[in-house]
């Protein structure tokens, strides 16, 4: 089983423990302040948090809306959701009583930097939605997995181009990880 390490998040305001094997991307570049990023090159896997501004959308229609918004952003050219769940309240205990979580998981054909369609990676693409609408905010945690990367894909470089198998074991790491999502400080919210 992979080890995780627990890890401080938006500066001590929430926890969650991420793989050892990633990294801060905020060592290497900037990133905005209501996101913290986590990548793995060598296997082109990234683990996202990020809180967004509440949406207006049932929580039956967030599921789909954040998925949907997710794809728009990565400039997917294809987007499917497989499964749409809520997580038992001990699948995510560190929340607050009553937060609305919604679990999601499909595929998303992107390409790295925005490079051109023959470079686009399929990837698996896992979020958990947390609808905070107290706070007027909305957590999203992905994890993106590689499914298949193209040999054009800039990732190929690093992960090296075609199936990859890491998808698989995908979903039991991000049960995992968010078991251990602790939002620890709502001052975080203002």
């Amino acid at each position: 089983m992979e080890p995780l390490v627990p890890y401080p998040l938006f500066g001590g305001a929430v926890e969650m423990a991420i793989p050892r094997r990633m990294v801060d991307i905020s060592n290497f570049r900037q990133i905005p302040d209501n996101q913290e990023v986590f990548t793995d090159a060598n296997e082109d896997q990234s683990l996202i948090v990020e809180f967004v501004e509440h949406h207006d959308v049932s929580n039956q229609e967030a599921g789909e809306f954040f998925f949907n918004d997710l794809a728009t952003a990565n400039s997917a050219a294809h987007a499917a959701i497989s499964s749409t769940s809520e997580p038992r309240s001990d699948a995510v205990p560190g929340l607050p009583d009553g937060s609305y979580c919604c679990l999601v998981i499909g595929q998303q054909s992107i390409g790295k930097s925005r490079q051109e369609s023959s470079a686009l990676n399929k990837i698996h693409v896992q979020v958990l939605i947390v609808r905070l609408p107290e706070y007027k905010t909305d957590m999203l945690v992905t994890l993106n997995s590689p499914i298949f990367i193209s040999e054009h894909s800039a990732a190929a470089q690093e992960a090296g181009a075609g199936y990859k198998e890491l998808h698989m074991q995908a979903p039991e790491l991000f049960q995992r990880i968010i078991k251990t999502l602790k939002i620890l400080d709502f001052k975080l919210f203002g």
